[in-house]
């Protein structure tokens, strides 16, 4: 692995490997035309989204496509580097998130707001974190475009609508590994918020949401199947009535 190292690396189903990245997190998946992504970390994770897709036994060569949750630097911030190197890569978003998506300006609260209205400990180490990321860094995915019903013809993946985060946040339902993978939408828990806090699904810190409101009603009407691959977090995976990590 590059410098960076991911939290954790985890087979959740054939085909689906969740990476719990440094600040952020993605999904390598395996489809049936070559690999996709779902999100793609922060600028400074570039690297280390490619050797992901290694890890999980994939050629480069076979990158087909990155399916993006939202357009937060977090979440998209490593895709300049990947398509610059692969420039035949499809990235594909919600209509209603594309200017975020495009950038450089986008629908996300900056580190200096929010080091100015919370400048508690762990947001302040979280911060730290991010800007290492590069979070400053001016970024743009021109190419990104609006995705389409045929786009998933014959995929076993379903776009479900997570608005409010950002406009057009998206969650999507993997079927067949009874997994939904939910960007920030929902998350199982985020550096901003306090460690004793046991991994499970909630509501990610609300200065990070455009419109809580809105966030919290497509959160409770997006299923929740078995298995919560989530923006922030272990994935965690139901065992009766609890929540718990999903074991490498």
């Amino acid at each position: 692995m590059t410098s960076r190292e991911p939290r954790s690396v985890v087979s959740v189903a054939p085909g689906v490997v969740f990476v719990e990245g440094p600040v952020s997190n993605w999904v390598v998946l395996a489809e049936e035309d070559g690999v996709a992504l779902i999100d793609a970390g922060y600028p400074a994770d570039t690297d280390l989204v490619l050797e992901t897709v290694q890890y999980a036994g994939h050629d480069l060569d076979d990158l087909r496509r990155v399916y993006v949750t939202h357009g937060h630097v977090d979440h998209v911030g490593g895709l300049p580097g990947i398509l610059a190197r692969y420039p035949d890569v499809e990235v594909l978003a919600h209509a209603d998130e594309l200017d975020n998506v495009r950038g450089p300006g986008r629908q996300q609260v900056t580190p200096a707001e929010i080091g100015g209205r919370l400048a508690s400990p762990r947001v302040l180490r979280w911060l730290a974190r991010a800007i290492r990321s590069d979070a400053l860094r001016p970024t743009t995915v021109s190419s990104a475009r609006a995705f389409t019903g045929a786009d998933f013809d014959g995929r076993a993946i379903t776009p479900l609508p997570a608005e409010g985060h950002t406009d057009g946040s998206t969650a999507y339902l993997l079927p067949a590994a009874n997994a939904i993978v939910t960007g920030d939408a929902v998350v199982s828990r985020h550096d901003t918020q306090p460690a004793s806090w046991s991994p499970r699904p909630r509501m990610i810190t609300p200065f990070f949401t455009a419109d809580q409101d809105r966030a919290i009603a497509s959160a409770r009407a997006l299923p929740i199947p078995e298995i919560l691959l989530p923006g922030h977090g272990p994935a965690v995976h139901r065992v009766g009535s609890e929540w718990v990590p999903v074991s490498a």
